[in-house]
């Protein structure tokens, strides 16, 4: 049995379009495919326990309960802050054959805007099903603290699995400058750049498209 696992970013839903649409290409070509909700996010709501730590564990809960039926692949695709996860899982977990990370940002800290007298974060995302409207987050100022003990650069040299890095050229979130580090850090990277692509291609089906073909490309022409 192959097994991927799609890790969205940072408080994004499982349920996305591009998440969706990777999910139905991997099922094409043979693949059991699980789209996770990191700390169980959009299925409750709750921010509480949202971090990168209990993201991990989710992941690493999610790949346990497949033990059973004994994987003989498991791929990590992460976009964004999923990405990241998707590198640190893939240095830690054993059970991690190789890596898609689309738009890595070079570290797991989020922006300092929108920060109330608290610490917490307030932030919004457009809904699944209508891009008009929007579920708000507050997250606690412990995600940031709890990100703090991780360093990105350092669980890449430790990586010694395929990876693959997307890097979208006109991407004005995770700069392709700071996507660009991982190639320098990591041995053999396969490394596609995308011209005329930003951040949240998921908005486009067009676009969603053009990165799940580069997906499905590597998937079929990688011998690993």
């Amino acid at each position: 049995m192959k097994l991927a696992l799609l890790l969205p970013g940072y408080l994004d839903s499982p349920d996305y379009l591009h998440m969706v649409t990777f999910e139905k290409m991997l099922q094409n070509i043979g693949y059991t495919v699980k789209r996770l909700d990191p700390c169980n996010l959009w299925k409750t709501g709750d921010t509480t326990n949202y971090n990168v730590t209990n993201y991990l564990k989710t992941l690493r809960e999610t790949i346990d309960s497949y033990v059973s039926q004994n994987p003989d692949e498991i791929i990590l695709i992460g976009h964004s802050l999923g990405a990241s996860i998707a590198i640190v899982a893939g240095a830690r977990f054993a059970e991690v054959t190789k890596i898609v990370a689309l738009c890595p940002p070079f570290s797991t800290s989020i922006s300092s805007s929108n920060i109330d007298e608290l610490g917490d974060r307030h932030s919004k995302r457009d809904l699944p099903t209508d891009k008009s409207k929007f579920r708000e987050f507050i997250v606690p100022k412990t995600f940031i603290e709890d990100r703090l003990q991780y360093s990105i650069s350092d669980e890449i040299k430790n990586l010694n699995k395929p990876l693959m890095i997307l890097i979208c050229l006109k991407d004005t979130t995770v700069l392709p400058s700071d996507s660009e580090q991982f190639v320098k850090l990591v041995k053999s990277p396969y490394v596609v750049k995308l011209e005329n692509l930003g951040h949240n291609f998921r908005r486009s089906q067009t676009e969603t498209n053009q990165v799940t073909a580069e997906i499905e490309k590597y998937l079929k022409q990688r011998q690993f």
